[in-house]
C-alpha cells in the first residue's frame, strides 16, 4: 500500500485513486471526489475526500450503512428531515443508516470533508427531495 495524498490536484499513479468530478445526478455545483481508501485497499472501509465549491452540495440521498463525515476545511451544511446543522472544520458528524439527508458547502465558502463508510454499501439517490431546496435557501439568508 502506498500513501495517498489528500489533494484533489494530485493525480495518483493508478486510476482507482485519481480525482474525478461529481455527477449532476448526485450533486449540484462543482464537486471533486477522490477515493482515498477503496476496494483493493481495504475489505472493510471506504474513505472518500470530497471537495465542494461554495454553494455546492449533494442531492438528497439515503445510505444503507452509517456514514461519518469529518470536516477538514470550511463549514459543512448538513440537512435531514428535521433541521440544518453546521459542522465546522475539525468536527465529525455521524449519519445513521437509512436517514434521508444532504450535505455540502455553505453558500459563501468552499468546504472539504472525508466520507467514511463500511465497504460494500449502496446509496439511494432516487429519494423525494422534500424540503431540500428551502432548507438550503434559509442558509443564504442567515
Amino acid at each position: 500500500m502506498n500513501p495517498i495524498k489528500i489533494d484533489p490536484t494530485q493525480p495518483e499513479p493508478d486510476a482507482l485513486h485519481t480525482p474525478y468530478k461529481g455527477s449532476d445526478k448526485e450533486f449540484t455545483g462543482d464537486v471533486t471526489l477522490k477515493r482515498l481508501v477503496w476496494a483493493g485497499d481495504s475489505a472493510e472501509v471506504e474513505l472518500l475526500g470530497v471537495w465542494f465549491s461554495a454553494g455546492a452540495r449533494t442531492k438528497p440521498h439515503i445510505h444503507d450503512v452509517d456514514q461519518v463525515l469529518h470536516v477538514l476545511e470550511g463549514t459543512c451544511a448538513y440537512g435531514d428531515e428535521n433541521r440544518v446543522t453546521l459542522v465546522r472544520a475539525g468536527e465529525i458528524l455521524t449519519i445513521p443508516k437509512n436517514v434521508w439527508h444532504w450535505h455540502g458547502a455553505t453558500p459563501d465558502a468552499p468546504m472539504m470533508h472525508l466520507s467514511i463508510r463500511k465497504m460494500g454499501n449502496s446509496t439511494n439517490w432516487e429519494v423525494e427531495e422534500k424540503n431540500w431546496a428551502s432548507q438550503y435557501a434559509e442558509l443564504e439568508t442567515r
